[in-house]
C-alpha cells in the first residue's frame, strides 16, 4: 500500500539549506508551523527542543532556541514580535539521523504515526504491530503521516518506522502504541532539570500548552510557582529556580495550573551535579573526648570508618578542642585517629563547647560532628624504676614523700614491709 502524505505547510515555508559540514538540512518557518501546521511545530518542541536551533537572517541570529528564549526573554519578545514572519526552526544533531523525529498517538481504535525526515529521504515504510505495512513518501515539507485500525491492546506494541534513500535503508526507528488514557493529555512539552549540589539550587524550564498560566515545582520539600509565559499561539514557556534543596529524590513534581484549576501533573527526572554530598555519604564519624583538669590536657581518638589512606589524598580531618584550638590530623590505616590538646598557658580556658570533628573534601566541609567530653583525673605516676637505689633515698630521708605515697592505693605502698 503507498499513500501521499499531505501536510497544510505552504511551499514557503520550508527550505533547504546547506550546513557547515556540507550536507542539506531543512529549516521550518515558525509562523507558517503555528499557522498550517501545529502537530509538526509539536513534534519539534517536545521531541527536538535540545537539538532546536533559531535562524533570523534579517538580524544576523543563528541560536539555541530553548536557551535564548529563557536567558534573554525580552530580547526574544521583541524579536518575536518584530520578525515573527522571518523565524526559521532547524534541528542539529551531532550524529546522522535521517529520521529526525517520529511519534505515535492512539485516539480509539485507531493509531497515528506523524514524524519528521531529512531531505535525503525518498520514502518512509512504517510495518503496524500484526506485520503490515504501510508505504509513504514524504512532503515536499520533509513530513509524513499514516494512520491504521488498531485495536487498541493494552500490551506492548510497536510500529516500526524505516527511512530510505531510494532503495537504501539509511534509517529504523520502534514507536510504542499506547491506548490514550485521559491522563495522556499532557501538557508539558519539554522540560530541562538540574540540580547543582554544590549550590543547592535546583534549575527547571519548559515548554507548556496554553491555556496553562501557572506551573508549580516540588523537590524534595521544597515548592515554588512560575508564571507562563506565551512563546506563541498556544504554547509558552516557564523557568523556576529552587534554592537551598539538598539531593534527594530522582524526580521533580511539575504541577501545572490555569487559574485554580489544577489541569496536570508530571514527575520530572532531575540531573545531579558537583555531587560533592555523595562522597560524604561514604563516610562516618566516631570518637570520644576526655579532659584532665589536672593534667590541663584533652586527648580526642575516634574512627573515620571508610578511610583509605591510599585513596583519600583529597580528604581531610580536623579536631575542634573547646577552646577553638584546631588541629588537622592524619588517620592511619584503619581510620583510626587521636590527639592531645594543651589547656594551659594562653589555651587554658575553654567555654564548655563540645568537641568538634571535621571532615573536609577538596576543601569543603561535607561532615560536621560534635562529641560530648568527660572530665577524668590521673593520680600521680611513679617512677618507671620503681624503688631503684637513689631514686628514692633522698626522698625517705625527708620522710614526706613516701608518707604520702603510702595513702594511695598503689601497689607499691607495701614495699618496705617486703624488705623486713
Amino acid at each position: 500500500m503507498t499513500a501521499s502524505a499531505t501536510s497544510g505547510l505552504k511551499p514557503t515555508s520550508t527550505k533547504v539549506v546547506m550546513n557547515d559540514e556540507g550536507k542539506k538540512t531543512t529549516r521550518y518557518n515558525l509562523k507558517d508551523l503555528a499557522l498550517n501546521d501545529p502537530d509538526t511545530l509539536q513534534i519539534l518542541l517536545k521531541q527536538q527542543a535540545e537539538h532546536l536551533y533559531m535562524v533570523v537572517d534579517e538580524i544576523d541570529l543563528d541560536t539555541h532556541l530553548q536557551t535564548f528564549m529563557q536567558d534573554h526573554t525580552e530580547e526574544w519578545e521583541r524579536i518575536y514580535q518584530e520578525h515573527y514572519k522571518n523565524i526559521w526552526l532547524e534541528v542539529r544533531f551531532l550524529d546522522d539521523q535521517e529520521i529526525v523525529s517520529v511519534q505515535a498517538e492512539t485516539e480509539g481504535d485507531k493509531a497515528y504515526i506523524k514524524g519528521i525526515v531529512t531531505p535525503d529521504v525518498t520514502k518512509i515504510v512504517v510495518t503496524k504491530p500484526n506485520g503490515d505495512s504501510i508505504t509513504v513518501v514524504p512532503t515536499s515539507e520533509l513530513t509524513f503521516a499514516v494512520s491504521f485500525l488498531w485495536n487498541g491492546s493494552s500490551k506492548d506494541e510497536y510500529a516500526t518506522v524505516k527511512a530510505y534513500a531510494g532503495t537504501k535503508l539509511v534509517d529504523s526507528e520502534k514507536v510504542k502504541l499506547v491506548p490514550q488514557t485521559e491522563d495522556d493529555a499532557q501538557l508539558l512539552m519539554h522540560t530541562y532539570s538540574v540540580l547543582d549540589a554544590k549550590k543547592s539550587e535546583l534549575k527547571l524550564r519548559g515548554i507548556v500548552k496554553l491555556p496553562a498560566d501557572k506551573i508549580y515545582v516540588t523537590y524534595n520539600g521544597v515548592k515554588k510557582s512560575a508564571k507562563v509565559q506565551k512563546l506563541w499561539d498556544d504554547v509558552g514557556s516557564f523557568s523556576v529556580t529552587l534554592k537551598d534543596v539538598t539531593e534527594g529524590k530522582e524526580k521533580a513534581l511539575v504541577e501545572i495550573y490555569k487559574g485554580d484549576k489544577k489541569l496536570s501533573s508530571s514527575s520530572i527526572g532531575v540531573q545531579v551535579i558537583n555531587k560533592t554530598e555523595n562522597t560524604a555519604k561514604e563516610y562516618t564519624l566516631t570518637g570520644v573526648a576526655e579532659i584532665d583538669a589536672k593534667q590541663k590536657k584533652i586527648k580526642v581518638s575516634g574512627t573515620v570508618a571508610g578511610w583509605d589512606k591510599n585513596k583519600n589524598k583529597n580528604v581531610s580531618l580536623a579536631i575542634v578542642a573547646p577552646n577553638g584550638q584546631k588541629k588537622v590530623v592524619q588517620p592511619n590505616a584503619h581510620g583510626e585517629f587521636n590527639h592531645t590538646f594543651s589547656l594551659s598557658g594562653k589555651n587554658k580556658s575553654w567555654n564548655g563547647d563540645d568537641v568538634k570533628l571535621e571532615l573536609y573534601v577538596d576543601g569543603k566541609l561535607v561532615i560536621e560532628k560534635e562529641i560530648s567530653y568527660k572530665t577524668v583525673t590521673t593520680k600521680d605516676k611513679k617512677h618507671p624504676n620503681g624503688n631503684a637505689y637513689g631514686y628514692w633515698k633522698n626522698q625517705d630521708k625527708k620522710g614526706k614523700d613516701k608518707d604520702r605515697d603510702d595513702e594511695d592505693d598503689d601497689d607499691d605502698d607495701d614495699d618496705d614491709e617486703d624488705e623486713d
